[in-house]
Parts: structure tokens; sequence; C-alpha cells
């Protein structure tokens, strides 16, 4: 009889302390695995994952690229506990700042806890930030009162140096001048954008030296989730593409990727811009 009543508590205690215990971040598949960095102190009690790049990722040489994903202080309460992000070629080289609070729904489903549905965080690394071959990137977020906490990802940077960007010395020029940086376009208002392409070793018979002008966004071309806007109509030196906001307003900051090439050499430059669609 003692037997049966030891063995009734202690499954009524399991079921308890199964029911009690909170959801915690490290049961989301990922979670864990930060470590301290500049300024950490205290208990390692942070949680999470970058979603993408994926370790050892492809990425083409001269794009900009995003480093996503989510991370939470499980002591943290009323939100998620993280306050900065930056992306760090390897672990001094600051290469871009981000965006934190984020919306993750799927954290907040996930653990139970409705506070950490703004765990998101996003940096965009600027084209030409790294040179072709493997790179070890640090994610390192900021708390308010237990300094920096880093994850490292590697990824492979590929290209021969085709694809210039704005801080490759070539003859080859290309600008975007609308929109601007950061800029806010209206996602009912019909968009476009321009800009200035030519290359200054033309000659009378290759007109400005540029043959083709294409805008994509969100990603590099040929890359997956990139989107295609089409091939921009060219008026001298000036290119021009109109396009539709309201077909790309699900989420509200996109990237541009702009291409030129040069009908004097066959290279190409790679302009990015950073923008936002509202409602």
């Amino acid at each position: 009889m003692w037997v049966v009543r030891s063995t009734r508590w202690w499954l009524m205690a399991v079921v308890f302390l199964s029911l009690a215990a909170p959801v915690r971040a490290q049961e989301v598949p990922g979670g864990g695995g930060w470590s301290p960095a500049a300024g950490a102190a205290g208990d390692n009690t942070y949680e999470g994952f970058v979603d993408q790049p994926s370790d050892g990722a492809s990425i083409p040489l001269g794009a900009a690229f995003h480093v996503s994903g989510w991370m939470v202080d499980t002591t943290a309460e009323g939100w998620a506990g993280v306050d900065d992000v930056a992306v760090l070629n390897g672990t001094t080289v600051l290469a871009a700042h981000g965006a934190v609070a984020n919306s993750r729904p799927d954290v907040a489903a996930a653990t139970g806890n409705p506070f950490w549905g703004l765990s998101g965080f996003d940096v965009v690394v600027p084209g030409g930030g790294l040179q072709a071959g493997p790179a070890d990137l640090t994610v390192a977020v900021h708390t308010p009162g237990k300094g920096s906490w880093s994850k490292q990802v590697s990824v492979n940077i590929n290209g021969s140096g085709a694809v210039l960007t704005s801080a490759t010395s070539s003859g080859l020029v290309l600008s975007i001048v609308f929109p601007g940086p950061g800029d806010n376009i209206l996602a009912n208002h019909d968009g476009q954008v321009r800009g200035v392409a030519y290359d200054t070793r033309t000659q009378a018979s290759l007109g400005v030296g540029v043959d083709r002008v294409q805008v994509y966004l969100d990603g590099p071309r040929g890359v997956e989730g990139s989107q295609t806007l089409g091939t921009a109509t060219q008026t001298g030196n000036t290119w021009s593409l109109a396009w539709e906001p309201t077909r790309f307003d699900s989420v509200s900051h996109h990237v541009l990727f702009v291409y030129a090439h040069s009908s004097v050499t066959g290279e190409e430059r790679l302009a990015n811009q950073e923008l936002n669609i509202v409602h």
C-alpha cells in the first residue's frame, strides 16, 4: 500500500512540475550558444539563434546581405532584454549595426512567453565590406545590464572581383539617386527607382559605355529570395525603372540591388540602397 501511494505521489509531483515550469527558450530548436563579449558580466542566461545566413553559406562578392535571428535574456521581465545588435568581421572590425525588438511570433509561441514575441534582430551588411574567401562573422547583441554577448557564423564570399562595389577603383560609375538611404516609399503609389550609370573609358561608338542596368529587391541576382524589378530604361547617363511598391509590402524594410554592365570592358558594378515601404 505504501508503494502504491508513493508511486502515485511521485507521478503527481512530476505532472505538477511539468505544468508549473515555463517553456524555456532553449527548447526552441537551435537555442543557446551565446558567449561573453565586450563588457559581458553576470551569468550566461541567453538563448537564441542566427537564422540567416546559415553556417557555411555562400554569399556573392560585393553583395549586401542580411544577418538575422532572435535572442532573449531568459531573466528579463516584460521584454526580450536586448537593446542593440551589431555584426563584426572577425571579432573587432565593425561591419554594420542593426535593429532589435523585431516581431518573432514563432518564438513567443514556442516558448509560451508573449514578451519574447519581440526578440528578433536584423542587420544589413553592406556590399563591399568583405573580401573574397572565408569570413567569420560575429553577431554581438547588447543588454543594458550585462554587456554584450555573441555568436559566430562562418560564410564564404564567392567571386573573382568581376562585380565591383563603390569602394573599388574603376571607370564604371553607378549610383542610385532615388530612393535615398532609408527613404519611406508609400505602398499605394507608383514607385520609381532612378540613378546614374556610365563608363569613363567609353568611346563614341559605345555611347555612355553602359548597355544594361538591372534592378532586384531583397537579394542579389540569382540568390533565393531575390525579386526581379526589371531592366531600367536608359536616357544618356541616367536610368530609371517604374515599379509597384504595393506588390512588396508584406514586410516594411527592403534592400535594392542595382547592377550596371559596362559595354566597354564587360564588367559590372553593384550598388545597394535600403528603403521602407509604408502604408
